[in-house]
């Protein structure tokens, strides 16, 4: 994050920064390279209005930054320019430089607030923002960054979303909803312009009544205590944006990310390896999408699909583990440090709902092996094991990408348990209602689409640094 400090040059704009950099513990940078000044990290930048009109020069500063104007008599016309690109205007006036550097700390504290409470978005180049409750009219998504060109239909989104949708099967929840997607920007003529995606998802099935029995009351495993403590409210009907309904705007960002990423050779694909502790054994993925629970072991689905309908009728959940994998990613995707790629996967994963664990490669097993069982040798120009699950050093490697997800039971269950109510009370809840005896049969186009979205946002950030790297 960089705080960029501009106007007139008789503005006082560099001693103003000083002071805004030791209010704030930051350090102030003044303009050497250009390319100096893109990879510098919380620092105060004092530039210029003439710099700010260069469209280079001001591409670098507004990457990840506040962009503060101090507006004056001087230079209006420059300053009028440039107003649309900043974030906070200051008025010079006749103030000491202390008094406007003072203003300028306050108000990129309350930016800096604004800007890490959206939670609701996600990404770098390729962006996904949802929006919507589980009981609300309609539930949906904005993606973002998406090149202009590619070829995309309402029945390329259709066709994932249907594998997320309530009601599919029996050991899924009853909710019956079509998740029928509606484009409403972005797409012209069967191709993406440019311009932000936008998709809705009109509610059709929900019935809050359900829960206005629970509206005092913390339902155990949910979200419902932790809300109610951060905000001091909460949407008691299913959630609201902690429901697992949520999900579906971002399942139809990444259907358009996983056709991309198809067209390039990738193949993303998970499935259910162990469920209410039955194990899969076999492995043909081609019998993921045969099978209720996708498991790619249809025997062990057979065992799987009992063991959800015999926790069910005993009004109880059970949770399991997936497993991920992306084929066709080529070497050298992903950065080193805080942009690791499996950082950025298991990230990803980690906020859908439910998921409690992720392990990369082999994981937790590593931990129990030598060095020289765990690393990954090289012969023949190639690898000779996986150990590493497809990415080392935060960078892909070429070969296959794996990481196993655990889920977590179904936190909607109708027992008794033990919870309490908005005054701290003691209570006794039974939550009943439509909801699913176990997530993973739906949770697996989630993480796959997720998982779409950063191979995607992560193969456009390569591409600005190295276009050429994929055929090098």
């Amino acid at each position: 994050m960089k705080i960029v400090i501009t106007g007139h040059r008789d503005s006082q704009v560099g001693v103003i920064g000083q002071v805004v950099a030791s209010h704030l513990g930051l350090k102030c940078a003044s303009v050497g390279t250009w390319s100096d000044i893109a990879s510098l990290d919380w620092h105060a930048i004092a530039v210029e209005a003439s710099d700010m009109l260069d469209p280079d020069r001001r591409r670098v500063l507004r990457d990840d930054s506040i962009i503060v104007l101090i507006v004056d008599s001087l230079g209006q016309s420059a300053l009028d320019a440039i107003s649309p690109f900043a974030d906070i205007r200051i008025e010079n006036g006749d103030r000491s430089v202390d008094e406007i550097a003072m203003e300028i700390a306050d108000l990129v504290g309350s930016e800096l607030v604004i800007r890490f409470k959206s939670a609701n978005t996600f990404g770098e180049i390729i962006r996904v923002t949802t929006f919507g409750e589980s009981h609300g009219p309609a539930i949906g998504a904005v993606l973002d960054g998406v090149r202009p060109g590619i070829e995309i239909t309402a029945a390329d989104i259709q066709s994932e979303l249907d594998r997320r949708r309530p009601g599919q099967s029996t050991v899924t929840t009853p909710r019956r909803e079509s998740d029928q997607v509606h484009i409403l920007s972005g797409v012209f003529k069967g191709l993406t312009t440019g311009a932000p995606i936008a998709m809705v998802i009109y509610n059709r099935d929900q019935d809050p009544s359900k829960y206005e029995s629970l509206r005092d009351i913390f339902r155990p495993g949910h979200a419902d205590f932790t809300f109610y403590k951060k905000y001091g409210l909460r949407d008691y009907r299913g959630g609201g944006r902690s429901s697992g309904r949520e999900t579906a705007g971002r399942v139809a960002c990444g259907a358009i990310a996983k056709k991309q990423l198809a067209e390039k050779g990738i193949r993303v694909v998970a499935h259910s390896v162990e469920i209410a502790g039955v194990k899969a054994q076999a492995y043909d993925l081609d019998a993921i999408e045969k099978n209720i629970v996708r498991c790619a072991d249809p025997v062990a689905a057979k065992k799987m699909e009992e063991a959800i309908l015999k926790v069910k009728e005993s009004n109880d959940s059970v949770g399991g583990i997936a497993q991920l994998e992306i084929h066709g990613v080529p070497a050298g995707l992903g950065d080193p440090v805080f942009f690791k790629l499996d950082a950025r996967l298991t990230y990803a994963i980690m906020t859908i709902g439910a998921t409690k664990g992720v392990e990369v490669g082999r994981g937790f097993e590593l931990a129990r092996l030598r060095g020289s069982e765990s690393n990954d040798p090289m012969t023949d120009g190639g690898f000779v094991s996986n150990n590493a699950g497809g990415i080392t050093g935060g960078i892909s490697t070429g070969q296959p990408i794996t990481l196993r997800v655990a889920v977590k039971p179904t936190s909607s269950i109708a027992q008794p348990q033990k919870t309490i109510d908005l005054s701290g009370q003691n209570r006794e809840i039974e939550v009943h209602g439509r909801h699913d005896p176990c997530i993973m049969p739906r949770i697996i186009p989630v993480i796959e689409n997720m998982a779409a979205l950063v191979i995607l946002d992560a193969w456009e950030i390569q591409s600005r640094l190295r276009p050429e790297w994929d055929r090098a």
